[in-house]
């Protein structure tokens, strides 16, 4: 068996958990569930599992907040299993609650890995997913992580930054500069032993919203624990804006441009 069938044979046996509690307030479109925004056409969700999918990923658990978003999941149709579990019914939720909801009632398996999946997390490289599984397995086994996080290197601040002296004088001024640091692109791999320490530190009584990225990630790193796999820039586009969305929207449409002229050059069409 070659390596990318055995590669493909781990990604069928992943779970998938795909964090579609968002709203589409901060975008301005009320009563919108973010999960259901249409990306060129197509909903974030079902953009986000076709996505996966095409991977090899076979087994999803929608993790849903309204019923809306329930509703659509369960229509849902590209050749692979979807689960839909709801929120739990308590007034503060997050996703560290939603998950553990998840794994308590059955909906996800807490005896297998997870890789954890938001809608409005637009991935342009078709090939990431099966990387970022592989790096995964490769940390598991030669540095025994019990998670993986994908980053992306650098982070291009949206305003304006202003560097002010002792005096209120502005001494340098940059216009939407690049951070040096590694940033967190929203798409996770649990093994159970990250899952087991999810269901110990995530408190459902707490009155808050209770956030995974919080609690068990900086356990995670902390216990070095966690493995980072770096995704190359512009394979990564976070859909918070309205603008972000436009942007989303022509860097998909360039990219389906590019794979269609490829298609058309193989069947000499």
């Amino acid at each position: 068996m070659s390596a990318l069938e055995l590669l493909s044979r781990e990604a069928a046996a992943t779970q998938v958990a795909v964090m579609a509690g968002g709203e589409g307030k901060r975008m301005g479109l009320i009563g919108v569930p973010k999960p259901l925004i249409t990306l060129n056409g197509v909903p974030l969700l079902d953009r986000c599992i076709r996505y996966l999918a095409s991977s090899g990923f076979q087994e999803f658990a929608v993790l849903a907040r309204h019923e809306e978003v329930a509703r659509r999941a369960s229509e849902v149709q590209f050749g692979v299993k979807v689960r839909v579990c709801r929120d739990p019914p308590l007034p503060k939720v997050g996703k560290g609650k939603a998950l553990k909801h998840a794994l308590e009632t059955g909906c996800l398996d807490p005896g297998r890995r997870v890789l954890v999946a938001f809608p409005d997390d637009v991935f342009l490289d078709g090939t990431l997913p099966l990387r970022f599984l592989a790096s995964h397995l490769e940390a598991v086994r030669r540095l025994g992580v019990w998670a993986s996080v994908a980053v992306v290197a650098g982070l291009q601040l949206p305003y304006g930054v202003v560097e002010v002296d002792a005096l209120g004088l502005a001494v340098k001024f940059e216009e939407k500069p690049s951070l040096r640091v590694y940033a967190s692109t929203g798409l996770y791999i649990f093994e159970p032993q990250a899952l087991k320490l999810l269901s110990e530190v995530v408190d459902m009584s707490a009155p808050r919203a209770v956030e995974f990225e919080n609690t068990l990630l900086p356990l995670l790193a902390d216990r070095r624990r966690l493995n980072a796999f770096v995704v190359p820039q512009g394979a990564w586009m976070s859909v918070n804006t309205l603008k972000e969305l436009e942007e989303a929207e022509e860097a998909a449409r360039e990219i389906e441009k590019k794979v269609s002229l490829k298609e058309s050059w193989s069947t000499g069409d």
